[in-house]
């Protein structure tokens, strides 16, 4: 093996370079199909209830999510206060 490292590479052309554009182009495009697909599950609506004791359960777990959000909020209130020190002077 020599020292000189560009005598183990083949040289570097302009057809080798658009090769390699579009290979990472295609790819780019499949990851972000694969995100647009992933988001739209994520996003997608939810499908309306089927009886009333589905609607029962959504409507509680949209409660508890609710009363989770805030009481974080609050507790994350509370904690900067006393990180901050609301009542120095």
């Amino acid at each position: 093996m020599s020292m000189d490292n560009t005598l183990d590479r083949p040289p570097v052309t302009l057809e080798n370079i658009a090769q390699q554009k579009n290979t990472i182009l295609r790819q780019i495009r499949m990851q972000k199909e694969i995100m647009t697909d992933i988001t739209r599950d994520i996003f997608a609506p939810v499908a309306p209830a089927t009886n009333k004791a589905n609607a029962m359960m959504r409507a509680f777990n949209t409660g508890m999510a609710v009363f989770d959000g805030a009481m974080l909020g609050l507790k994350l209130m509370k904690k900067f206060r006393s990180f901050f020190g609301r009542g120095r002077k």
